[in-house]
Order: structure tokens, then sequence, then C-alpha cells
């Protein structure tokens, strides 16, 4: 199921959308939830279980850890958890910050070669992509 033809940035492609569950408002996330989709960026990593009908809003786990010193508060609270995951506004960040003003900051993109697996299978202590500095994953 490799997207390798489609936009990395492109967050949610219908494509992944189809296969993912709907969300029903009374997910808490556990290690079998199964994941969908995987977006990363300079910032964290995003693992998508569920989706709204109208793809704006997600549900899945989120590692959202910026240094103080790149000033992402007014854009991103670092989070270590499951929850609703806004996919309009890390679009909005995606086609605002990252494309147009060219900030690396908001990079985010989609694993083009991810494969839906259990949340259970994945290392969520290793960075998916690394930012120039001093990003350590130390939730303790």
């Amino acid at each position: 199921m490799t997207e390798q033809n489609q936009n990395p940035l492109d967050l949610v492609p219908e494509s992944i959308a189809k296969l993912m569950k709907s969300m029903s408002g009374k997910s808490k996330g556990s290690i079998d939830d199964l994941i969908y989709c995987h977006l990363y960026g300079v910032v964290g990593d995003w693992y998508l279980s569920e989706i709204s009908k109208d793809r704006e809003m997600a549900f899945g786990f989120q590692i959202i850890n910026s240094e103080p010193a790149w000033e992402m508060d007014n854009w991103l609270t670092n989070s270590c958890e499951w929850g609703e995951i806004s996919i309009k506004t890390l679009q909005a960040l995606v086609k605002e910050k990252f494309l147009k003003e060219k900030d690396i900051r908001f990079l985010i993109t989609r694993d083009l070669f991810w494969e839906p697996m259990k949340f259970s299978e994945i290392n969520i202590d290793q960075n998916t992509l690394f930012y120039p500095g001093t990003t350590d994953r130390n939730f303790s």
C-alpha cells in the first residue's frame, strides 16, 4: 500500500483516509490500535488511527518535542499522548509556514512508505526526523 507517487506534503490524502476508521469520539487509544498514517516533522511525530468524515480532524498518538529556542508554543504544544489531532491546522502550517515562508520548523510530511501496523509495533523512543540541536525524547 505504499504511496511513493503521492505528494508527502498532502498529509492525509483520500486514499489513506478511506482506509482509516471513522472517528467515534469515544476513542482512548491503546497499544492495539491500528495506525494507518504516520506524519513527522522536526518537532515530532503523529500516528493516526482514525479520521473525521471531513478529514479535518484525526485521532491518534502525537509526540511534540520542540526546543524552547524554536518558539513553537503559539502553534504546537509539547506532548506525548493520545488525542484528537487537527489535520486542518497541521496542513495549514505546512502550506503557510513551511512552503510559503520557508520556515523549516514547520516541515511536516507523511511517511510515503508507511504500512498499517499496531501501535505496539512502533518504536516511539526514536526520533523520525532530526533537527540540528539538542532534541531529546526523554519524557520522564
